[in-house]
This record gives structure tokens, C-alpha cells and sequence, in this order.
């Protein structure tokens, strides 16, 4: 991505979640940056291409974070640190944004929305496979209903969390889906490694 491109994401990426997506012309994301319409449009044909970009950056800033830092963890590891870090991005997403694109721009939200879930269920099934490979889970599983499964729930999660917060603490019904997720798919040798490395933590 060249670095003109680039600068228009992040500007309006930053205005929109400051001020609301309708609330934000193309004008007023050209002057923000100091160009003209025209180079505006060389990049972009329309304020929802624009959007567009906007999510995939994000989701591909998301996913570099997550290449990153699972790097070297078991299985297990890896599926604590990737249900987390989904909680905390959705803790940190731009609401005002995803409501907007949600109510102004139905196909774009859609679109990113069905990635986002087919996503999850990939990276599950990868996490799946390693650890049935390191004897951390077990070998009758249905790897693809599991999978499906999981994107499901997890989206159902994040939206009681949303919901239920003065009732249930987010940390408590996070800790709680862990151990339901984990409980669900490890072995003895998984529960054993769950239980000695993050007992205080999740019970």
C-alpha cells in the first residue's frame, strides 16, 4: 500500500470514529490531510470504498498482532491468548464506527462480518489440529462442527457481554467461556496442562 493511500485510512479512520461515519464528508477528510478531491479519488471511487479499506486495515492489523505473538505457544496457549485478544479488540473497536457502516453501509458491514466469522473458525481449526498433534486435545473431535461452533459462540459471547455487563463482569463471563471452550475439547493431558499453568487465573 502506498503511503498516500495509507495516510487517507488512518485519517479517516480517526475522524470517523471521532465523529460518526455519516457525519464525515470526503471534503472534510481531504482537508484533514491537505489534498485534493482529485487524489482523493485516484485512490478511492467512493466514500465506501474508503470504508471498506478502513476494515480490512484493521483486520489486517489485527491479524499481524496475532502472527506475531503466537509465535512458540502450545495449543492451549494460543487458543487463551486468541479468545482474549478478541475480547480485547472488541473492547477497543471504534463503536460509533461499526454501528454507522452497520446502519449506512449494510453490505460493506456484511462482508467484513462474515470474514471476521470465517476467520475465527479457521484459526480454530488450525488450533484444533495442533494441538490433537501435541496430545493436548482430543482425537475424536469434530474438528469442522467444533470450529463452527466456536465462531458462533464467541460472537454470542461478545454480545451478552455487551448486554449483560452490570450483571455478569466481562473478565468473569470470559474466564467461564475459556473453561467451557477448553473443557469441551482437551484430553487429560490438556485439563492437566490447563489446570497447572492457569488455575488461579481462570477459575
Amino acid at each position: 500500500m502506498n503511503l498516500i493511500k495509507e495516510n487517507i485510512i488512518q485519517t479517516a479512520s480517526k475522524l470517523f470514529h471521532q465523529s460518526g461515519v455519516r457525519n464525515i464528508s470526503i471534503d472534510e477528510v481531504c482537508s484533514e490531510l491537505r489534498i485534493s478531491k482529485k487524489t482523493f479519488y485516484l485512490h478511492f471511487q467512493q466514500k465506501e470504498d474508503l470504508i471498506d479499506s478502513i476494515l480490512e486495515y484493521i483486520k489486517v492489523q489485527h491479524f499481524e498482532r496475532f502472527e506475531k505473538n503466537l509465535r512458540n505457544k502450545n495449543a492451549i496457549d494460543s487458543l487463551i491468548f486468541i479468545v482474549k485478544e478478541l475480547k480485547k479488540n472488541s473492547d477497543c473497536e471504534p463503536h460509533q464506527l461499526w454501528f454507522d457502516v452497520q446502519k449506512y453501509y449494510p453490505k460493506v458491514f456484511e462482508k467484513h462480518e462474515l470474514e471476521k466469522q470465517e476467520t475465527i473458525k479457521l484459526g480454530f481449526e488450525l488450533n484444533l489440529k495442533q494441538g490433537i498433534d501435541e496430545g493436548y486435545y482430543r482425537s475424536d473431535l469434530d474438528i469442522e462442527l467444533a470450529s463452527f461452533f466456536h465462531a458462533v459462540q464467541m460472537k454470542t459471547t461478545f454480545t451478552m457481554m455487551q448486554e449483560n455487563q452490570k450483571k455478569f463482569s466481562k473478565k468473569r463471563m470470559m474466564d467461564f467461556y475459556i473453561d467451557l471452550i477448553i473443557h469441551l475439547i482437551a484430553n487429560e493431558k490438556g485439563l492437566k496442562y490447563l489446570e497447572d499453568n492457569y488455575y488461579n487465573e481462570v477459575k
